[in-house]
């Protein structure tokens, strides 16, 4: 039986591709973003759609806590009212998105993409890409993510990927797993 409930420490993206990537910086986001709605350690409701992982079998749904210690970041509310909201949702949304691909997908985030590369990261060496966002609108999660799956698929390399969008003020969110449309034969 697979066990479709995961505890998540966000400290554990510093190790995250640790010599390429400057992954610690979403760690404070995070923890502000999740302290300021009073649920520690803070549950997500995560769809999983097409997603292949032995560690969630078949479901579709997962259920993440993230946790963090208390002396990571114990001024976060400080951060609340020194950059704006809709920044650090987004970076908290990384953040999530970087949990989800890594411990449940066991890829690999290589490097962040070019600004019109449609898609945040690349995954696997270049294989496949990420897209990410966050919301605090629970009313947009489904036409964001649909939006983000058009988006990721429309990218300039042709390649397939991840979609993560995260809802914060509902724990919910979206992982979805998308293949580029095949390219018609010549004949």
């Amino acid at each position: 039986m697979v066990d479709r409930r995961f505890r998540f420490s966000i400290e554990s993206i510093e190790k995250i591709n640790a010599k390429k990537l400057y992954a610690h910086w979403f760690i404070n986001p995070t923890i502000a973003l999740l302290e300021s709605y009073k649920q520690v350690p803070f549950p997500f409701e995560v769809k999983c759609e097409r997603i292949k992982s032995s560690r969630i079998g078949q479901g579709e749904v997962v259920q993440v806590e993230i946790h963090w210690r208390p002396d990571t970041f114990p001024n976060s509310e400080r951060l609340l009212k020194t950059i704006q909201r809709e920044v650090i949702v987004e970076h908290s949304a990384v953040a999530i998105a970087f949990l989800l691909v890594t411990e449940i997908a066991s890829c690999k985030v290589t490097e962040v993409t070019l600004r019109g590369d449609k898609a945040d990261y690349f995954l696997n060496g270049r294989k496949i890409m990420l897209e990410v966002s966050g919301t605090e609108n629970a009313g947009k999660s489904v036409l964001r993510h649909r939006e983000k799956c058009e988006q990721l698929l429309s990218n300039p390399y042709g390649k397939g990927g991840y979609v993560v969008i995260c809802c914060f003020s509902n724990n919910m969110a979206i992982f979805s797993f998308h293949l580029p449309p095949k390219k018609a034969k010549k004949q």
